[in-house]
């Protein structure tokens, strides 16, 4: 993640701790993704990952989100926006016959000599297990655009590329949530960030939250160093989701060789993953 400082209004939702709140076991299936992404593990016969900085590193990475979206998605591709630059794009369509377009995405690359465990290895596996969720709801009221961009740490590079290209498509879109770093959680309050989201977001994820019964912080920043930028200056209503960055909750790996796999906190990321579901569960009941 680029980050700059930002300014932030918490807002404490105590609520009694049932529902979701015991939930916060780690998915196996977000384990293994960050697994292969960080190097603790192959990702591809006896390839281990380093970072994911270089163009071959991050086209071996996007040819294996592309093999693992497929598996669940309506339709999966690589967005080649220029010769060594791939966004992955999985689609999953609605229940109902509509035009318009949710949009959920996270940044897949890391710094050079940075395996990116939380940075962003934690986002994309939040990504993938959200949308895997969404493609099993029985209703689904809006399509939705799965993205994972490349080359965040180099200037929002893939995602104003996504950005431009549905703007001049003309596609109808609900919402744009990103997610960057979710994997630190020292204090163990589960606290989130919600970088610049707009009035409607703001009550739909404190609603959530209350409706499911927990107990957690959620704060707003002005952050606007990655993803959710490149839409919100196209004129997309978006926002970021992100560990408490700002609050001073956030990973002391950052952009270090020691963003390890062994470092992010997987029971912290499973709990925001099932939040995040619930969200988009009432996203796209409406």
């Amino acid at each position: 993640m680029l980050r700059k400082s930002g300014l932030t209004y918490l807002i404490s939702l105590l609520i009694a701790s049932s529902g979701l709140a015991h939930q916060g076991k780690a998915l196996p299936e977000q384990q293994a993704l960050i697994s292969k992404l960080t190097g603790h593990s192959a990702i591809d016969g006896q390839t281990k990952m380093t970072d994911r900085a270089s163009a071959e590193s991050r086209k071996l990475t996007a040819d294996y989100l592309l093999r693992e979206v497929n598996k669940f998605t309506d339709k999966a591709y690589l967005h080649t926006y220029r010769e060594d630059g791939n966004n992955v794009v999985g689609v999953i369509n609605a229940t109902v016959d509509t035009d318009s377009y949710v949009v959920i995405g996270a940044h897949f690359d890391s710094v050079k000599n940075c395996p990116g465990a939380n940075d962003n290895a934690t986002g994309t596996a939040l990504i993938y297990s959200l949308a895997k969720h969404i493609s099993s709801l029985d209703q689904r009221r809006h399509n939705v655009l799965v993205v994972f961009f490349d080359e965040e740490e180099k200037g929002l590079v893939g995602s104003r590329a996504y950005a431009k290209l549905i703007k001049d498509e003309g596609l109808k879109v609900h919402s744009v949530h990103t997610v960057d770093q979710l994997g630190w959680d020292k204090d163990g309050d589960r606290g989130i960030e919600l970088e610049m989201p707009t009035d409607e977001l703001q009550v739909l994820y404190r609603s959530v939250a209350k409706n499911e019964g927990l107990e957690f912080p959620i704060h707003y920043s002005k952050v606007t160093s990655t993803d959710h930028r490149a839409f919100r200056d196209l004129g997309f209503k978006a926002t970021g989701i992100t560990e408490e960055y700002v609050n001073k909750d956030t990973t002391p790996h950052y952009h270090k060789e020691s963003d390890t796999y062994e470092t992010v906190n997987f029971e912290y990321l499973g709990f925001i993953t099932r939040y995040t579901q619930k969200v988009f569960e009432a996203i796209l009941s409406k």
